[in-house]
């Protein structure tokens, strides 16, 4: 099934894109079994593709930076 970071678009807004990383991110690990590191990495990296847009800035990095946050 696809994730649904990967129905973005380059006029995708913001929170869209945030709802589409942490949506994918959740659907990867209950159906793939992967690690969420990895999870998180692949959503990212396929709303960078879908939008055109640089992530690690912004919204997509502030996600990145809480759950950063809450493994340590």
């Amino acid at each position: 099934m696809p994730l649904p970071a990967e129905s973005l678009s380059p006029d995708s807004p913001d929170d869209a894109i945030q709802k589409a990383i942490s949506d994918s991110i959740a659907q990867c690990m209950s159906e793939g079994g992967r690690e969420q590191q990895e999870c998180v990495a692949m959503a990212h990296e396929m709303a960078r593709r879908s939008t055109g847009r640089s992530l690690g800035t912004g919204s997509a990095g502030r996600i990145r930076a809480g759950i950063e946050r809450e493994r340590t």
